[in-house]
């Protein structure tokens, strides 16, 4: 999915894949969502620049629920959307501000199977926790660094056991939470070498349990076991510049959101060793 191909991207930000495979990219400058089949064919898009319903001002994150509702969440409007497959509007809730249900740049937004939402709260340094119609149910990662707190949190997943992985940008470090807000593990530090995060942004987990981080300086994306050992990198740096959004499809086919060049790239991997 590049430019050259039909297909063009203003900082393709976030990525989502729907139990079909069709895959939804927010695009941080160009204030849109589109929606492709897994083999790059467009579906749908919608959204200008704006803060009207199904409108949008940097949109980063992007999720998608059971049911097929897509949310998004927004870091200039300091909210959450909520639409259609297809792109109708149903619902948005949030501000600016330090409230509960408020945001000062909602970042990433993940579901898990019970309909829960979460939501990156960069700037309060907090993850917010709703359920699907946008009612305020929790929030944590407030306080100290050694029990959990958090510095500008980006990227999150939801695992197969209902545990919330996220990725705590400021501290150069990926923590694992129960759906609860309880610490389970920490894994990371700043630095380029193995284990070491520059600048990470985005995580995703693999039908094995392995998780994957992106790096915005570092350029690449490290592959973690489980349990946090470093099993290999998956990209030289030099092919990817600034990378944001990773997901997975059903087949176990990575994407990438590879921001600075405005591409969105596809891999088939191999098992990690």
């Amino acid at each position: 999915m590049a430019p050259g191909n039909g297909i063009s991207f203003n900082s393709p930000n976030g990525i989502a894949i729907d139990s079909s495979d069709n895959v939804y990219v927010t695009e941080f400058r160009g204030n849109r969502v589109q929606k492709f089949t897994s083999d790059g064919v467009l579906v749908a898009q919608w959204g200008t620049q704006g803060g009207a319903e199904g409108q949008f001002r940097s949109p980063t994150g992007i999720a998608i629920d059971g049911e097929g509702n897509v949310y998004v969440s927004e870091s200039g409007n300091h909210r959450v959307q909520k639409f259609t497959p297809d792109g109708q509007w149903l619902a948005s809730w949030g501000s600016q501000g330090s409230g509960e249900g408020e945001f000062r740049s909602a970042m990433v937004i993940a579901s898990d199977s019970d309909g829960r939402l979460y939501v990156s709260d960069w700037g309060n340094n907090r993850i917010q926790v709703f359920d699907s119609d946008g009612t305020y149910l929790d929030a944590w990662g407030m306080g100290d660094k050694g029990q959990g707190g958090l510095v500008t949190p980006t990227g999150l997943k939801v695992d197969g056991e209902g545990n919330l992985w996220v990725v705590d940008r400021g501290n150069s470090r990926v923590l694992k939470f129960t759906s609860d807000g309880e610490i389970l593990a920490v894994w990371g530090s700043e630095g380029h070498d193995q284990g070491q995060f520059r600048v990470p942004t985005s995580i995703a987990i693999d039908g094995d349990g392995n998780f994957y981080v992106a790096e915005v300086d570092g350029s690449r994306v490290q592959i973690f076991s489980s349990t946090g050992d470093y099993l290999s990198e998956l990209f030289a740096p030099g092919l990817l510049s600034g990378p944001h959004g990773l997901a997975f499809d059903s087949a176990g086919n990575l994407y990438v959101g590879d921001t600075r060049n405005n591409y969105v790239r596809k891999f088939r991997l191999a098992s990690p060793p």
